[in-house]
């Protein structure tokens, strides 16, 4: 147990305290491991503590009392800073002095930063892994008081670590990630944020229990990055209470946003379950629960949304293998029409679920596959075949049309460019 007093520290908020800090830290660190301990007091540095390399290693650098020992930059940097191997740092006040620096850039590996209260910061409240790589990382229980900027920030050389039970506020996004696998869980994310999460590009992300209030756009939101042509992120959204979103413009944007670059550009692999969605103050609203045009491998279960929660619809979903089902509203296949055709027919639904009993003279277009969700039932209780023709410039199955013999019926699906059968 190091005490920064016994080092020269001052600790009266007035008297420069980096050199003894510094030295501090230096000493555990020589010795193999060891905790510096901060007691109650305000302790002014002129630099950030910490080394970028090599890292400091197996040091706890901690507070005495419940954040009684705030550490105060004295000038626009991060108050805590540099590379940090098993190390640990919590129960202190982390203070950037609203000198337009952020509160921490550090490079975590297999290391915590815990119960910090982190405040007066701009630009980003707390910064991981910006220069190095580190993974079995635990980022739990601070509170990042509102300021200017990203509440937490990562990049993609944080990875399999864990995001838990923080308190963020921010302008920016709540939190903005580029990693994984992440298990972001239990987190509150409020104030005034542009995103409560932003996903900036990841892979095995377990979004779990957080509460997501307030977003001026999206709540939460996965953008595909411009650099990929397919992309696959495994992304769960599960068991999240989501609410008073869209305040910047209200019925302009999703609760939930997964934007895949275009149609020729996809993205999949998302499940969006057992969420609440939910706008009581008069300045939000949103066009979608879930907007998720030209993702496939999509699944939305279980979910409950108030109807003024949205200005649209419940969901948008134009994709492959995405299942709508379970919801309070909204579910694929909840308005199912049944209709018996004898003539020639041109069909023109873009969603729902369709069946068509064909009887002797019916002859069949379908529509536009282009933003056509719709699923097509089709059943010959003719005693000859009936012919099922896409549009020019379309194809079923790769031909411009199918021939269905009697007692014959198909599903047919688009994906945006043409019909499938399945």
């Amino acid at each position: 147990m190091i005490d920064v007093r016994d080092h020269g520290a001052a600790g009266d908020g007035r008297t420069d305290d980096h050199a003894a800090l510094t030295a501090a830290l230096l000493a555990a660190d020589a010795a193999g491991g060891g905790t510096v301990c901060l007691p109650a007091g305000t302790y002014s540095i002129s630099a950030p503590l910490g080394r970028h390399d090599p890292p400091l290693s197996r040091v706890h650098l901690t507070g005495v009392g419940d954040r009684a020992a705030r550490v105060l930059a004295s000038g626009p940097f991060a108050p805590v800073a540099g590379s940090w191997f098993m190390s640990r740092i919590e129960n202190l006040m982390i203070d950037a002095g609203a000198h337009g620096g952020p509160g921490l850039v550090v490079d975590l590996d297999k290391s915590s930063l815990r119960h910090c209260w982190v405040l007066n910061w701009a630009g980003f409240g707390i910064s991981l892994n910006p220069a190095r790589e580190g993974l079995l990382n635990w980022i739990d229980d601070n509170f990042v008081e509102q300021c200017e900027g990203t509440g937490i920030h990562t990049t993609y050389r944080f990875y399999d670590s864990w995001i838990v039970n923080n308190n963020v506020g921010s302008t920016g996004p709540n939190l903005s990630v580029e990693s994984g696998p992440v298990r972001i869980l239990a987190n509150h994310f409020d104030g005034a944020p542009r995103h409560n999460i932003e996903m900036r590009g990841n892979r095995l992300l377990t979004i779990v229990g957080n509460i997501c209030e307030g977003a001026r756009r999206e709540a939460i939101v996965y953008t595909m990055p411009d650099w990929l042509d397919t992309d696959s992120p495994q992304v769960q959204i599960v068991g999240n209470n989501i609410s008073n979103g869209g305040k910047e413009a209200p019925g302009t944007y999703p609760a939930i946003g997964i934007h895949s670059r275009d149609a020729e550009h996809r993205t999949s692999g998302f499940t969006v379950t057992g969420n609440f969605f939910a706008c009581t103050d008069d300045d939000a609203g949103w066009t979608y629960a879930v907007d998720a045009e030209h993702v496939d491998a999509l699944a939305i279960s279980g979910n409950q949304w108030e109807n003024r929660g949205f200005t649209i619809a419940a969901t948008r979903t134009r994709g492959r293998d995405a299942v709508v089902s379970g919801n309070s509203s909204g579910n694929t296949g909840a308005d199912r029409v049944v209709t018996t055709l004898a003539a020639p027919a041109v069909l023109t639904d873009t969603s729902g679920d369709r069946v068509y009993f064909l009887h002797d003279g019916a002859a069949v277009t379908l529509p536009d596959a282009g933003a056509n969700s719709c699923r097509y039932t089709l059943k010959n209780l003719a005693a000859a075949n009936c012919r099922l023709s896409a549009r020019n410039g379309q194809s079923v199955d790769r031909q411009q049309s199918i021939s269905l013999g009697p007692a014959e019926s198909v599903e047919l699906l688009s994906d945006g460019r043409s019909w499938w059968s399945l």
